[in-house]
């Protein structure tokens, strides 16, 4: 053997055992990771016991101070939301169902009477904008099998949303039925999610006419027209400075809608005025200044739409139209 020839043949050992060492490490790493999603559905599931068992304990300890606090009362918001979305817009039901999915899987219907609903191969969606961590996104999902487009500007981990948010708070029965699917699967929530959730990561902007020639205002052509296109329900909870836009939207595809709006940003969007009646009985128009003028400013916005209370604590006005 020549001594090019030698050292030819262990540089081939060199990459062989590299390639192992790397397979080896990859498998390592993957299997840290299933492990560590095991161990964070445990903890979260001890977590909830742990609350159940020491709940009316730890209330007597603090008295009302839990019950005094905003964020506690509005713990289970999204869940009520939801619930308040599939009664009030049951068409979601047919149109963004995900036709393959196991009626076990459906795990939580939060009293939602669907067994008369038929499953459609249409492949439209629901659109959350502006939806946050995802929280919302995950219980439609991965809750009720929907297939949801999230619009936000920032990229959410629905995935540990779900798992971390979710679950803890679901029916003991279906905890168990995850961990089990998690045993035999464990990127089963993952791959779940990969069949029925994705996201735009970008603003949710008001149409509007970007040529000459446009017969109608559109977001430019790009992938959010599409979204608004096929959106079987357009969402806007607490979406700050995309309420208004989903409401122009909705109008101009002629979409159902409901908006929940939060935050009015007055310096921000000056041209928002309301008509009222001043103390001589006469219309006078002032700006848009508090929480309560901005629904009425988008109330004002058709005859057709709808206001009406939510079932949660804190900003719960909702401005809903069934599209028709």
């Amino acid at each position: 053997m020549t001594p090019s020839a030698f050292y030819d043949s262990d540089a081939g050992e060199d990459l062989s055992c590299d390639a192992i060492v790397s397979s080896t490490y990859l498998e390592i790493k993957q299997r840290k990771k299933e492990e560590g999603r095991r161990r964070a559905l445990e903890m979260a599931m001890a977590k909830q016991i742990l609350f159940n068992s020491n709940g009316s304990t730890n209330s007597d300890k603090r008295g009302n101070r839990k019950s005094a606090r905003h964020g506690a009362r509005n713990q289970d918001r999204h869940k009520q939301f939801a619930q308040w979305i599939l009664n009030k817009f049951p068409h979601i039901l047919a149109d963004c169902i995900d036709v393959n999915v196991d009626d076990d899987q459906n795990h939580m219907r939060d009293g939602v009477d669907d067994t008369t609903t038929k499953k459609s191969s249409q492949r439209m969606h629901v659109i959350d904008v502006a939806g946050g961590k995802g929280e919302l996104s995950a219980r439609l999902s991965l809750c009720h099998s929907l297939r949801v487009m999230m619009v936000d500007p920032r990229a959410a981990d629905i995935e540990s949303v779900y798992m971390n948010s979710v679950v803890p708070k679901l029916p003991k029965k279906w905890q168990h039925s995850i961990e089990e699917k998690l045993k035999h699967s464990p990127s089963f929530v993952r791959d779940e999610l990969e069949k029925r959730f994705s996201q735009l990561v970008m603003p949710f902007s008001s149409p509007s006419y970007k040529g000459a020639h446009d017969v109608s205002p559109s977001f430019g052509g790009g992938p959010l027209d599409s979204s608004v296109e096929s959106a079987s329900l357009i969402i806007g909870l607490h979406a700050d400075g995309a309420t208004e836009a989903i409401v122009d939207a909705a109008l101009i595809h002629r979409k159902p809608f409901v908006v929940v709006p939060c935050c009015v940003f007055p310096n921000l969007f000056r041209e928002r005025y309301i008509s009222i009646f001043d103390e001589a009985s006469e219309v006078k128009r002032i700006p848009v200044r508090s929480h309560d003028q901005f629904c009425k400013y988008l109330l004002a916005k058709d005859p057709r739409f709808l206001m009406e209370i939510l079932p949660f604590d804190g900003r719960n006005v909702a401005i809903w139209w069934d599209g028709k």
